[in-house]
């Protein structure tokens, strides 16, 4: 019998592998649209759902760095599928606007997407399928948490660090 440390070392890997086989499968979807990622069509379905957005939000929610999100939403914004506009009530703030492009390329992907989803979680019960649903957004919460403090520890210890120097 295999000790914690690694069955959690072997779920993490198996946890990543479908990340990557899923992110592939996104990226099919999105090459029916055009697009040059599955970040940019994950971009296009949170406006989709959620309407204009500040970066900051795009930002926290794809997991990616400020650079990287600049650069899809600049590459989204170049092909017609996003716009950009400043909040009126606080101009410091970038919004995303999904475009009738953006929203067009969103119903060439969908039946791609329905379809393609379908067949990736049939091997899940409806039990299964339900539990996974519950448990990795409080995975995804607490992973972000702690990187969050992991981050928040490391500048207070620069900080530190340099006020004892001086």
């Amino acid at each position: 019998m295999e000790d914690k440390d690694t069955r959690v070392a072997n779920m993490i890997l198996d946890v990543i592998r479908t990340a990557n086989l899923l992110e592939r499968l996104g990226a099919q979807y999105a090459k029916e649209a055009d697009l040059s990622s599955v970040q940019q069509y994950m971009i296009l379905s949170m406006l989709s759902n959620e309407g204009d957005l500040p970066m900051r939000d795009l930002r926290q929610n794809t997991l990616v760095t400020k650079q990287a999100v600049t650069g899809l939403v600049e590459r989204l914004s170049q092909t017609g599928y996003v716009e950009t506009c400043k909040d009126t009530k606080d101009h410091r703030v970038t919004l995303v606007r999904l475009t009738s492009a953006g929203e067009k390329a969103l119903e060439i992907i969908r039946p791609f997407r329905v379809l393609g989803n379908r067949n990736a979680f049939s091997v899940l019960s409806d039990e299964e399928f339900s539990q996974l649903s519950a448990i990795l957004p409080k995975l995804i919460h607490h992973l972000k948490s702690n990187q969050e403090h992991i981050e928040h520890s490391r500048q207070n210890n620069i900080k530190k660090a340099s006020n004892d120097s001086l």
